[in-house]
């Protein structure tokens, strides 16, 4: 299944959006009037928007045609102009040098080929722009996902990337060669649902990549033991007062191109 098709199942923005906050960090962060911006692996646009309130001139990538016609329809309503391209982003319909600051939050890390999609990122920042990745860290609840589920789904490599972006070490080997500065941080991000069945509805039940996995383990017989585990991965990282709340700690790898 190709990318689009992947996220555009189930309902990525309502379990997405409770995470947006890391994404428009990046944003007030970076994003300033007169600057050119690209948000790749734009999805809902939390970014992307949030770049343009700023006063930046913002592109907004996906592959998923459903994700963008939804941010689409959040700019017109936020009152903010963003050109939105469907597009792979592993090749970049865009120029070269074309960006003040390209930036992706939770996408790029799925990238098939880390080290090419670095230089896809480098080929489009201007010199001295920026570049900003996020990546859940292994160690987080969202980075354990991976080899929980791959251990039902052996030989299919899931979350073999994507770690790639989530460690600095690593990070410095998918650039090494490319003309960049790199300064990586750990912050952390509270995802916060009502209760853990909520939490568990909105993964399971909507989550492109959780229904890519389940699908995968349900003609095994396993789904029942895997979503119980995942269940009790929640649960212990999770902490339950008012309502059900998930500390996830994430990378955010600033790229400054030389």
């Amino acid at each position: 299944m190709d990318a689009g098709a992947l996220w555009s199942r189930g309902d990525y923005a309502a379990a997405g959006d409770r995470w947006a906050e890391a994404s428009t960090r990046v944003a007030e962060a970076h994003a300033a009037a007169g600057l050119d911006v690209l948000d790749i692996a734009c999805g809902p646009g939390a970014l992307a928007i949030a770049a343009a309130r700023a006063g930046a001139r913002v592109t907004g990538l996906d592959a998923a045609p459903a994700l963008l016609d939804l941010a689409r329809t959040r700019a017109e309503a936020a009152g903010v102009a963003v050109d939105w391209i469907e597009a792979d982003m592993t090749a970049l319909p865009v120029p070269d040098e074309a960006f003040d600051l390209v930036a992706s939050a939770f996408g790029c890390m799925f990238a098939p080929d880390p080290e090419a999609m670095a230089a896809e990122l480098v080929r489009v920042c201007r010199p001295g722009g920026r570049i900003a990745v996020l990546a859940w860290t292994p160690e987080s609840a969202f980075g354990a996902m991976g080899p929980l589920a791959g251990a039902y789904l052996p030989g299919q490599g899931v979350g073999a990337p994507v770690h790639r972006w989530a460690r600095a070490d690593s990070v410095r080997e998918v650039f090494a060669g490319l003309p960049v500065e790199l300064e990586s941080t750990v912050r952390t991000v509270n995802v916060v649902w009502a209760d853990l069945d909520q939490a568990m509805s909105e993964l399971t039940g909507g989550n492109p990549a959780w229904l890519a996995i389940r699908a995968g383990v349900e003609p095994t017989g396993r789904w029942p033991e895997l979503e119980s585990r995942l269940r009790e991965l929640l649960a212990e990282r999770g902490r339950t007062d008012t309502w059900f709340t998930l500390p996830v700690d994430y990378l955010e790898t600033v790229a400054t191109r030389a």
